[in-house]
């Protein structure tokens, strides 16, 4: 089965381009979008297990630059499995 999150990322000020420069190396989320005004990117995670997915969102919480991540929407996907 996989697991998908769709996320909002909220980088500390002047944050944004070392997040998302951190966000392409690390492969830990896809990046959708992006709005330099706000300081906020909008990204996906994916995992075979709820646990993993769980340990990319913590991975995102600690990144450095990152001030919030917020969950928007979780979803599975049984026929991935």
């Amino acid at each position: 089965m996989a697991y998908y999150s769709g996320l909002v990322v909220t980088c500390a000020p002047g944050a944004m381009d070392a997040v998302l420069a951190a966000l392409k190396s690390s492969k830990t989320a896809e990046v959708h979008q992006t709005d330099p005004a706000t300081g906020r990117i909008v990204v996906v995670i994916e995992d075979d297990s709820v646990h993993g997915e769980a340990d990319k969102f913590q991975r995102l919480r600690t990144m450095e630059g990152v001030a919030d991540v917020s969950l928007i929407v979780h979803r599975s996907d049984e026929e991935s499995a």
